[in-house]
């Protein structure tokens, strides 16, 4: 039995999206944190351990982006090395100096199958809609208690 490859659809989605939710938190205040991101492409599921604060320095340095021509933002979680768990990071850079830039998320988790998955593609934005992002996700770490989704046009 073969299978068949399925053309592409006629239209494609315009908008690109990050969506945050906090699952838990321990009792020393790390929280578990489930990441979605989409560009009209591409999209992924991750979960991850963090602490707010780093979260929130992220999210500061976002605001400001880009500082530089050489400016990017990153979020990093867990490791790749074989003895951790999970890898997860969100890569903000400039892909020109007109202000195009992407968001890269890349996301592995560890196993045997059907555990292990890996995930790595790029969500295209302005500089203004990464800002956002970093307003957005400042404002809603004072309230966590529902979902932060965070859209923006396609349009690159």
């Amino acid at each position: 039995m073969t299978s068949k490859c399925l053309p592409k659809p006629a239209s494609r989605s315009t908008m690109n999206f990050l969506e945050f939710k906090i699952l838990w938190t321990d009792y020393e205040g790390m929280v578990k944190l489930a990441v979605s991101g989409s560009s009209s492409t591409h999209a992924a599921y991750h979960e991850t351990h963090l602490y707010p604060e780093d979260l929130k320095a992220f999210a500061e340095e976002l605001k400001e982006y880009p500082r530089a021509s050489d400016a990017e933002v990153v979020l990093e979680c867990g490791g790749k090395g074989p003895n951790v768990h999970d890898y997860f990071r969100l890569r903000v850079f400039l892909l020109k100096v007109t202000g195009a830039s992407a968001l890269e998320f890349e996301s592995e988790v560890r196993g045997d199958p059907p555990l292990r998955a890996e995930s790595h593609f790029f969500i295209p934005g302005w500089p203004g809609d990464f800002n956002r992002v970093g307003t957005k996700l400042i404002a809603w770490l004072g309230d966590t208690s529902t979902p932060l989704r965070i859209e923006w046009n396609n349009d690159l």
